[in-house]
């Protein structure tokens, strides 16, 4: 009788039967006894392949640690927990990558990065822009973005862009912004698919981005004036009926009203004030002189520099000097009679104002609204005899 070679003994009636253990097949009661189902090399792989398992489930274990600490990093390096703090909502890396399908569609990009079109996804679908910064450096890259967020998180008004919230979880930390369907104003007048706008629109666009610089210069808070820094057509934003929001609060500071000027910005040189230029300090009529361009853009349908190296600016006030400023009206609304002319020429007006060289000379954003307001009053009485009293 042989012994249970790899198996176990269970008494029967008269005899005993052996079962083979887990792994082995047979008959433990013969000389060959249980015999193993593989090689000792087949198990010798298979225990290879296990480890080699492990050891793959573990690395991926360990880089996805890795990764969420690199999130986390960037979430507390950006200022993740001051932030939590402010009206914004702090959306996560992996939900900006669904928001935008993996940043398939860019709406709009030049030197300060990219931005694209998204859209939430939920139940009332919100579409969103999502803007990616390219820093010019560290610094700036901080700077800009608490900029950005703090300004925008304590400020509300139709007429300027509404910040819906940010992602810190990247080097470049995003921002995500109400959509908003037209583009720019840059791009309505000057790009490739523009369309006609008429007088009145112009008009509308003028007037209502004038009174959101008047709410960020003086109503936004009682303590700090907002002062943009960056105020040019490329900036304001239109909504399907045209409506202006004026965006990129990136070069924005927030100044204590008994503060004079501030030292900090960066804009676009075509619009830039020579007076900050030459001095370095901004100031609420820095915002004026670059809006008063923004209205000869309005007037003209010219490029704040146009023609090759051509200065809007410097032309229109010698032109406004030699009497000659009809000649650079846009002929789409200028030849529309005398009353178009007129109120293109008092818009004109209003932007020469603007672009004094000595900045006392210039006007308010809120003296600056209130002329533009007056201006079509009066161009509406003319043009449909409206109820409305100019004064």
């Amino acid at each position: 009788m042989y012994p249970c070679h790899g198996g176990r003994c269970h008494d029967r009636e008269g005899e005993y039967e052996c079962k083979c253990n887990f792994g082995r097949r047979g008959d433990g009661k013969s000389h060959k006894g249980c015999e193993l189902v593989v090689s000792t090399t087949a198990a010798a792989v298979i225990g290879t392949i296990g480890v080699i398992a492990l050891l793959a489930v573990l690395l991926i274990f360990l880089h996805m640690e890795n990764e969420k600490r690199k999130l986390r990093d960037c979430f507390n390096k950006n200022g993740g927990q001051l932030l939590k703090s402010l009206k914004v909502e702090i959306f996560t890396k992996e939900k900006l990558d669904h928001i935008t399908n993996n940043y398939r569609c860019i709406i709009g990009q030049g030197a300060f990065g990219k931005v694209y079109k998204g859209a939430t996804g939920a139940r009332d679908n919100v579409r969103v822009a999502v803007k990616c910064s390219i820093p010019i450096n560290e610094d700036w890259k901080k700077e800009s973005f608490a900029n950005e967020i703090t300004i925008q998180s304590n400020i509300s008004h139709r007429n300027l862009v509404q910040l819906l919230g940010c992602c810190l979880e990247t080097e470049v930390p995003m921002l995500v912004y109400e959509y908003v369907p037209r583009g720019s104003l840059h791009d309505v007048l000057h790009g490739d698919n523009k369309e006609p706008l008429p007088l009145e629109t112009r008009l509308d666009i003028a007037i209502y981005s004038a009174v959101a610089l008047v709410y960020m210069h003086s109503e936004a808070s009682q303590t700090s004036i907002i002062l943009h820094g960056d105020v040019k057509s490329g900036n304001i934003l239109l909504d399907d009926g045209f409506t202006p929001k004026v965006s990129d609060f990136g070069t924005s500071r927030l100044m204590s009203i008994d503060k004079d000027h501030t030292n900090w910005v960066v804009g676009d040189s075509s619009y830039i004030d020579p007076v900050y230029m030459k001095t370095g300090l901004l100031t609420e009529k820095s915002d004026v002189y670059s809006f008063g361009i923004v209205l000869l853009e309005l007037v003209t349908r010219k490029k704040a520099r146009y023609d090759g190296n051509h200065s809007l600016p410097l032309d229109y006030v010698k032109a406004s000097m030699g009497g000659a400023v009809r000649e650079m009206f846009d002929p789409e609304v200028a030849s529309h009679g005398k009353q178009n002319e007129e109120c293109l020429e008092e818009v004109g007006n209003i932007a020469v104002q603007c672009l004094k060289e000595d900045v006392n000379d210039r006007p308010t954003m809120n003296e600056v609204a209130e002329k533009l307001k007056i201006c079509k009053c009066r161009w509406l009485e003319y043009d449909r005899k409206t109820n409305e009293i100019c004064t």
